[in-house]
């Protein structure tokens, strides 16, 4: 009777195994790998009218401007600040350097602003603004389904 308990839970056990590893390669089918090197990211000006100069993007993978996945990265200066805005998308925020200081709400006010540090995740749903900046030299990467757009507070028409 022994024997045939730890028959059936060995037999219960592997099925569960199997089932479960069927559903893992079910679920997430692995397709062509993209790699993008640090020492080949490019940065450029991000000049976003109503934003201070200073702010640094390089596009990781996808388009931004189209509908799809995309991913970006955003680096500020030291003492950084960002007016209140929104976008059309969920954005997805990883502190990768520095302190990313954010806070939701349509008027800037350092008072309720959190540090973010290396590592760091953030969710923010659409349309919600916020606003925020940069202790020390800070980069973050955003991703997302485009178009990616910036939307000054004064402009939330959906």
């Amino acid at each position: 009777m022994q024997r045939y308990a730890r028959s059936l839970l060995l037999a219960v056990l592997l099925s569960g195994t199997v089932a479960s590893i069927s559903l893992g390669q079910a679920a997430a089918p692995m397709g062509p790998m993209t790699t993008v090197a640090a020492s080949s990211i490019t940065w450029t000006d991000a000049n976003v009218p109503g934003f201070a100069p200073g702010m640094q993007m390089a596009v990781i993978n996808g388009n931004p401007d189209a509908a799809g996945p995309y991913t970006l990265r955003l680096s500020f200066p030291d003492g950084y600040r960002f007016p209140a805005h929104w976008h059309p998308m969920a954005e997805n925020v990883t502190v990768l350097s520095g302190t990313l200081q954010l806070a939701m709400g349509d008027r800037a006010d350092d008072s309720k602003l959190k540090a973010y540090g290396p590592g760091d995740f953030l969710y923010i749903a659409s349309p919600n603004p916020h606003f925020g900046g940069a202790r020390g030299a800070t980069v973050i990467q955003l991703h997302g389904e485009g178009p990616f757009a910036i939307n000054l507070v004064g402009s939330m028409a959906k």
